[in-house]
């Protein structure tokens, strides 16, 4: 097997930002209006009102598809592009610009509206509280301004809270003010003293609107007000989560602490007004920055680039600063500026950064040489062009936080940790009924809900699901069922593969230190291939001293020039080789390989040769087995993106396409972005990529298309409709002309804290696979489903959520699919990943699109051979 497998969610990019200007900030908090001069640094810089990055124009694509994909990069769209996914960093924002709705698409909705039919009845649990009632009188929203204006939430709260009584029960967000009660006159001027002098604070109450029952702005303030009720719970506020630093759980033996926390979102569903609960775990480790700096700092002698070392380290990760409770993401490390440094406070005085905290949060700072990390504030749906504030944080005073990937390759430290994070069924339904408890025995809480007449279940929501059919797969001239639990692993070795690639041709080079057992691992892949009907000849050995990897590459041009093989198969000893290879295999020449580890191909076990087997066959173009697809010329399109692992402003955007009816034939292509806009383009200049070559290998165009877009969260679903689907349909327009042709852009999200579990009060399982979920926790504005499409031995299985934001497939004869087709079609998609025998979470085409994006920003940072577009060379 390759040693770099898709990691889940790791290193993953929905989009990214273009570096910020430098500027100098104020210590762990946000960036006074004056940027101070670190002591014997760069000159300073004055920080702008307004986040701001660069912007970055979109480049025209390749020219050599036709004519039709020349002028999509030139497409403008009408609203500056919003980076898409993670790293478009939530934050506080005016709550009426919060949601987006689409409509459900037209042709979706039939007699059942988007409820599919079918499959077996299973009666379900989520992890959803009822709201039973709720105010039935509209809510007052007002604009509050403070003069002198004042920056922190907090003593805003606290001037505020002095006019309790004449002001009665409100929400205040920082900047918005909602009460049920409608305030006489229109605008209100208070003042109160500030707590830490004489200063009197002028507060200016001014009406803006009426937010009416079942408004979005409504739904906010409701969850405003739940985290109010969960800070009477004596829960720690850790970045956006509550946390129960009280019940904390200590593993001495890794140096680890593990925060119990909990989620909560409330919102509108089918079944109407829920409250969504989840259970999180913050890990802490119990190093600060300034240990690891030092535990670098200690190989200077033999490493001079430890410096580089503690960068890569802590670049990218989250870090807590325990003395207000904020997780900050670290951008970078200032090596000019250190604690010595100073920085211009609002009143127009410098201080250093040793000052500062010892004045300000009673801390006296132990080194004073430890370089200052950087960290950039950014704001929701930001735009391009605004600049990035930045916030400077003391090594000394940040708390690691989460798992380093040498932690996460420690088996015995996730098996660890396990015991603690992954909660089987009954015990997380036992969890949220002791949070809901709490929050309604909790007096404050209590008091709280009652003053705005909200009213929560204390019973979780139950409803009906469907399990639909178990798929049964097709290999050569035989079929077997996929099984109970969606795992076909044993049949596979003994079955007939659907269809076996020709090789004539190929290569092993290993280690000549070890030749005898290259020899046996050889023989046990050909005994696999025959019971697996593969013929797949003796392959030509090349013995090597394969530390070097000099020798390596250059007995690498050698096979390729004087064999001329079909295929390599590598075998290294050290995982940093593994780069170098695919570099040389995937864009200096285009040849499939498979990179195995020594350690792997030494076990020589059939388990591993039999997936290694089935990887030569897919890489060179056949497939193992295949799920039967009734609807014909629908071409199935998957799209995902990551990001460049050495530039981490350049992200990659990955789609992988299907060829033929028995959608086990493929192409890819791959194209580098740097903003929003970039990736819209670049997504309807690869879909037309497809289209060419569907028609080239079928001398007709895909009666429908089906594309499952990875990678979107809710916040940014009317920018991608207003881009991608309209330079999508601009795509097909110039294809198709006049011709109407079916097409369903599906939005896949996998990160959602909704769970299910099958209701039985005495003993909660999972859902089995299969299990889909279009009722009662579905949105009543989108066309959406859940569906369970996985098997778990240990914890609590994740769903996957669906939501069809375009459906045109009835508008044409060619194609009927309903909403229980599409579930159906959706289901059977996750069954068709060939590094895996069973199901996976995702559709085949989305998690192929994903290991081809996590390939080219980890491994190559660049396009592959176009020789290889034909091919699973990813796999």
């Amino acid at each position: 097997m390759d040693p770099n497998p898709p990691r889940r969610a790791r290193g993953r990019a929905r989009g990214g930002y273009p570096p910020p200007s430098n500027q100098i900030g104020q210590p762990g908090g946000p960036p006074p209006n004056q940027s101070g001069q670190p002591h014997g640094s760069r000159p300073a810089q004055t920080p702008p009102s307004g986040p701001q990055v660069r912007n970055m124009p979109g480049k025209s694509g390749p020219q050599s598809v036709e004519q039709v994909t020349n002028g999509i990069g030139n497409m403008k769209t009408e609203d500056a592009p919003i980076p898409i996914g993670r790293r478009a960093v939530r934050s506080r924002q005016p709550i009426e610009n919060i949601y987006y709705r689409l409509e459900r698409p037209e042709s979706s909705t039939s007699s059942d509206g988007k409820l599919g039919k079918g499959g077996q009845a299973i009666q379900l649990t989520s992890n959803y509280f009822p709201i039973t009632t709720y105010t039935d009188w509209s809510l007052y929203q007002y604009r509050v301004d403070f003069n002198p204006v004042q920056d922190r939430i907090n003593i805003k709260r606290g001037l505020l809270t002095a006019h309790k009584k004449l002001l009665g029960a409100y929400i205040f967000d920082g900047s918005m003010l909602f009460s049920s009660k409608k305030y006489k006159p229109a605008t209100l001027e208070l003042a109160s003293k500030q707590n830490f002098g004489d200063d009197i604070v002028i507060i200016t109450i001014k009406f803006t609107q009426i937010i009416e029952k079942g408004d979005h702005a409504s739904i906010q303030v409701f969850n405003l007000l739940i985290r109010k009720a969960l800070m009477n719970l004596n829960l720690s506020l850790v970045g956006r989560n509550y946390y129960d630093d009280k019940a904390k759980i200590i593993i001495p033996k890794h140096s680890l602490q593990l925060w119990p926390g909990y989620e909560t979102t409330i919102a509108m569903y089918d079944s109407g007004l829920l409250l969504r609960t989840e259970i999180s775990t913050k890990i802490m480790r119990e190093e600060t920055v300034l240990d690891f700096l030092k535990e670098c700092a200690e190989s200077r002698s033999r490493d001079p680039q430890w410096m580089v070392k503690f960068k890569m380290g802590v670049v990218g990760s989250t870090v807590l600063t325990r003395y207000n409770n904020k997780t900050y993401r670290i951008d970078d490390v200032d090596e000019k500026s250190n604690t010595r440094s100073t920085f211009k406070k609002k009143d127009g005085s410098s201080i250093s950064y040793i000052d500062y905290y010892r004045e300000k949060h009673k801390i006296n700072l132990s080194n004073h040489q430890q370089p200052m990390l950087v960290s950039k504030k950014k704001k929701s749906f930001q735009i391009e062009g605004d600049e990035c504030e930045l916030v400077y944080l003391v090594p000394e005073l940040c708390t690691l936080t989460g798992l380093t990937q040498r932690m996460r390759d420690n088996r015995f430290l996730m098996t660890d940790l396990a015991v603690y994070t992954k909660a089987g069924p009954s015990e997380r339904i036992c969890k949220y009924n002791s949070f809901i408890n709490r929050v309604l025995t909790t007096p404050k809480s209590v008091d709280l809900l009652s003053q705005w007449n909200l009213t929560l279940s204390n019973k979780l929501v139950t409803f009906n699901g469907r399990v639909l059919t178990q798929e049964t797969l097709q290999g050569n001239q035989m079929k077997y069922p996929a099984g109970n639990a969606a795992d076909w692993t044993t049949t596979l070795r003994s079955a007939p593969m659907f269809t076996c690639a020709g090789i004539k041709r190929w290569a092993v080079i290993g280690p000549q230190s070890n030749g005898g057992q290259v020899r046996l691992f050889i023989k046990t892949l050909l005994t696999v291939a025959k019971k697996m009907s593969f013929n797949l000849p003796p392959p030509e050995i090349v013995d090597l001293d394969i530390s070097n990897m000099r020798l390596y590459t250059t007995t690498l041009d050698q096979v390729i020039n004087q064999m001329n093989p079909s295929f390599i198969l590598c075998i290294i000893n050290r995982n940093d080789h593994y780069n170098v290879i695919k570099r040389q295999l995937c864009i200096d020449r285009a040849v499939p390989s498979q990179v195995v580890l020594m350690r792997q191909m030494e076990k020589n076990n059939i388990s591993v040769c039999t997936n290694i087997v089935i990887q030569i066959n897919c890489k060179l173009g056949g497939a193992p087995w295949r799920v039967v697809i009734p609807e014909k010329g629908m071409m199935i399109v998957g799209f995902d993106v990551c990001h460049d692992k050495q530039n981490k402003n350049k992200s990659y955007g990955a789609l992988v396409a299907t060829m033929n009816d028995s959608h086990t034939a493929y192409f890819s292509c791959v194209q580098p972005h740097e903003s929003g806009q970039e990736l819209s383009s670049y997504f309807a200049m690869s879909i037309a990529k497809a289209l060419n070559k569907y028609r080239s290998k079928n001398k007709e165009l895909p009666k429908s298309i089906i594309i499952y877009r990875d990678g979107v969260g809710d916040g940014h679903l009317s920018y991608v409709h207003r881009t991608e689907v309209d330079m999508l349909k601009k795509t097909c327009k110039d294809f198709y002309g006049e011709k109407k042709v079916g097409m369903a852009f599906i939005i896949v999200k996998k990160g959602i804290s909704t769970r299910f579990f099958c209701s039985n009060p005495k003993n909660y399982q999972n859902p089995p696979p299969g299990t889909v979920i279009d009722n009662t926790v579905t949105d009543p504005s989108m066309y959406d489903f859940y569906l369970v499409s996985q098997h778990v031995t240990q914890g609590t299985v994740t769903p996957t959520h669906y939501n069809v934001i375009v459906d045109t497939l009835n508008e044409t004869t060619a194609t009927n699919i309903t909403p229980a087709v599409m579930q159906k079609l959706t289901y059977k998609l996750t069954h068709m990943y060939y590094n895996w025998s069973g199901t996976v979470r995702v559709p085949a085409l989305c998690q192929l699109a994903h290991k081809l994006a996590f390939l080219t920003g980890q491994s190559l940072q660049s396009r592959a051979n176009p020789g290889l577009e034909d091919l699973l060379y990813f796999l």
